[in-house]
């Protein structure tokens, strides 16, 4: 016995950091699902999570058995369980707390509105309304787009501390149109505008042809999330939707505050 115990103390700790690492391939696989890649081939989810196949053959027999992923033939899809699990969010209560006062929004202007949450450099979109006489858009519920490229990325970087604004500004900044704002000494001025103003503009940085105006929407004083409402850019320079999207946000941001145990 005096023998024995280190010996399976030895195993213990060995399991236990090697648990770091099959929890990352286990989210490498999962990240590999995507609002564009639902269903995908053994070899489309190892490319895709820049792991080696018999890796991920293993981590989807895992998720398999676990319900975090389902096989149907040759392909995997996420499972329900992760459906689940997402809808415990606190995101997603923000999200459906805010939903009428957007419904609102959407019925008055007719244009597309999006609301957001900042994740490091990007943009997490909570909801999408669409406009029905709008060009099909990019951004989709889940999905995300780089935070500086965006109107409701910019308020939400104008409120977020300066460690963290800092980690973004000072990283890879891509464009995505020829009036894409890529230089930090700009983007810092305007996040002070828009600190001072509470309002954001996106004049088709993101997406050609595309513009928006964005205000936050706050929870006990904290900026937790943000409000677009996106417009053709050819037809102005959207001044007249700041009115009923400043009303909107404050509306949501007292019922956040109302909702504030549920979130």
């Amino acid at each position: 016995m005096p023998e024995t115990a280190p010996v399976a103390v030895a195993i213990q700790d060995a399991r236990l950091a090697a648990t770091p690492s099959i929890l990352n391939k286990a989210f490498a696989v999962l990240n590999a699902f995507d609002q564009n890649n639902r269903r995908m081939p053994l070899a489309e989810v190892a490319r895709r999570s820049e792991l080696p196949k018999s890796t991920v053959h293993r981590v989807l027999g895992m998720l398999t058995q676990l319900g975090a992923v389902v096989r149907e033939g040759d392909r995997y899809r996420m499972g329900l369980s992760m459906f689940q699990l997402g809808s415990c969010s606190p995101e997603v209560a923000l999200r459906d707390v805010a939903l009428p006062h957007m419904e609102a929004l959407h019925r008055a202007t007719g244009q597309t509105l999006h609301l957001a949450v900042l994740r490091g450099a990007d943009v997490i979109y909570l909801e999408k309304l669409r406009s029905r006489s709008a060009r099909p858009l990019p951004t989709v519920v889940g999905g995300s787009l780089p935070a500086h490229l965006t109107g409701v990325g910019k308020v939400l970087l104008a409120h977020v501390g300066a460690a963290e604004r800092d980690a973004v500004l000072s990283g890879s900044l891509r464009g995505r149109t020829a009036q894409s704002v890529v230089d930090p000494v700009v983007l810092r001025r305007e996040l002070r505008r828009i600190e001072g103003e509470g309002v954001a503009r996106d004049r088709s940085e993101a997406v050609e042809g595309l513009s928006c105006v964005a205000a936050p929407l706050r929870l006990g004083g904290q900026v937790v999330a943000a409000l677009s409402v996106a417009f053709p850019a050819a037809s102005g320079n959207g001044d007249v939707l700041i009115r009923p999207l400043r009303e909107t946000a404050a509306a949501a941001s007292r019922s956040l505050t109302h909702a504030s145990g549920s979130l």
